[in-house]
């Protein structure tokens, strides 16, 4: 007995066309779950075909898109079990007195008011017991420069999500936040910056890619033996979150007894 299956639940995932979304599609499918993905890409029926889903085109950076998505989702599917709330995009970097409105606006609606519309308008079409996984950011908890919207709405969904787990207890639904790190996809691609930044930064010295070091999260939180864990905001970041990493310190120019045993060991050698 695989007491981390998914056999049989209905879930509904947005973003899932790419990235994080698409890789969490394809082990939930794997896992037995009958999943529908929402994407406006118009090769969507073809993603979704390769990773065993069903397609919903949607634009869940409006109202009434949340709205359409929800209600041809519970057509296919039924009452969902799981509902991801996955869509995001990435705004760039720009201080904040460069932002300009109509980016302000994208941002939010996207990566801010998308959550808010599904967690508003989906426990309708929610099972009871059902869960709710939102994709936050760990950059909700750890600023950088330049980046101040994108942030302050990543933040803002884990306080929603919070309150949709106190709100929808009393059916037995959970709301939870997955906070990923930098995570190589469509949105961070071979040649984005942050990588080997980030390769430096992290105590386990490298990103994440989604379908190994992401998805068992995901599936966790959706199948029941998670049914006790709900209002959690949980980073997924290689330990970026938590300190200083060994390589920081050393880039910084930390005296040698900060340094990883790896390092001293290599500069105790060529000495």
């Amino acid at each position: 007995m695989n007491r981390f299956g998914l056999t049989g639940k209905r879930v509904l995932i947005t973003g899932g066309t790419s990235g994080i979304g698409r890789a969490v599609a394809k082990r939930f499918t794997e896992e037995g779950a009958n999943v529908a993905i929402v994407g406006r890409r118009d090769d969507g029926v073809d993603i979704a075909r390769a990773v065993g889903a069903s397609f919903v085109r949607a634009d869940v950076a409006e109202e009434d898109g949340v709205r359409a998505m929800l209600l041809e989702a519970s057509a296919l599917l039924g009452d969902l079990d799981v509902l991801v709330l996955n869509a995001g995009i990435d705004p760039g970097l720009e201080p904040m007195s460069a932002v300009s409105s109509e980016s302000f606006e994208r941002n939010l609606n996207v990566n801010y008011r998308h959550v808010w519309w599904g967690l508003a308008k989906g426990p309708c079409y929610l099972a009871d017991g059902a869960s709710i996984i939102v994709t936050s950011s760990t950059v909700a908890v750890y600023k950088v420069p330049n980046n101040s919207h994108y942030a302050a709405a990543k933040e803002a969904v884990i306080s929603l999500v919070k309150s949709a787990a106190l709100e929808l207890a009393h059916r037995g639904i959970r709301a939870n936040a997955v906070l990923p790190g930098t995570t190589l996809s469509e949105m961070t691609p071979s040649d984005h910056w942050e990588l080997p930044v980030m390769q430096t930064m992290l105590p386990i010295g490298r990103h994440a890619v989604a379908d190994t070091d992401l998805v068992g999260l995901y599936q966790f939180l959706a199948c029941d033996e998670s049914r006790y864990i709900t209002g959690q905001a949980i980073a997924v970041d290689g330990g970026m979150t938590i300190g200083m990493s060994y390589g920081t310190l050393q880039a910084l120019g930390a005296p040698s007894d900060l340094m990883s045993p790896a390092e001293r060991k290599k500069r105790q050698s060529s000495d």
